[in-house]
């Protein structure tokens, strides 16, 4: 999409798609797609990378959520499922998903609380906190490569910019869901 129908339809102050002609919607619709597509694709492809295997330590295969999941609970003294799924918003039942794969690995141990036997709270076995440790120094090296990657093409500040957008693009979403 050129900048000029970009600024075009963000300084409308209101469009009638529904009285446009079709012509003139799919001219719009294949420019905004193409476009949005790059979001769409960028997604899907960050969406298959969280979820591949990835291995941080001591030849244990994980997933980006599980690794970032055990950080969280080595970081965070008294840990819930119910506290890290707010975290990451996302279900209760995804996040115990995860947590019952970081138990299977013998990385995460839950304890009953003495408060309440429906609350439970999760801590790192020690080979745990040493795996979250190896995360941790790989994902500072790994996000140091993607930046000066991303300093190829973009100056620092338009990185900044991306971030941003994200976050914002992010709440947009979860405000048009009533959330």
């Amino acid at each position: 999409m050129d900048k000029k129908l970009m600024e075009s339809l963000v300084r409308s102050q209101k469009l009638d798609i529904f009285s446009m002609p079709a012509e003139e919607v799919d001219m719009l619709f294949s420019q905004i797609n193409e476009e949005m597509l790059k979001i769409y694709k960028f997604v899907l492809t960050y969406n298959d990378y969280m979820n591949s295997g990835h291995e941080y330590s001591d030849g244990i295969p994980m997933s980006m959520m599980e690794a970032h999941i055990l950080t969280d609970i080595c970081d965070n003294e008294n840990m819930t499922v119910t506290t890290l799924a707010e975290n990451w918003e996302r279900s209760k039942s995804a996040t115990s998903q995860t947590v019952r794969k970081l138990m299977s690995k013998g990385l995460i141990q839950r304890k009953e609380s003495e408060d309440s036997g429906k609350v439970f709270h999760l801590s790192p076995t020690e080979r745990g906190k040493k795996i979250s440790d190896d995360h941790k120094r790989y994902d500072v090296l790994d996000t140091i490569k993607t930046l000066k990657v991303l300093n190829r093409e973009l100056s620092v500040d338009e990185i900044l910019i991306m971030f941003n957008s994200l976050e914002l693009y992010k709440t947009l979403l979860k405000n048009r869901d009533g959330k």
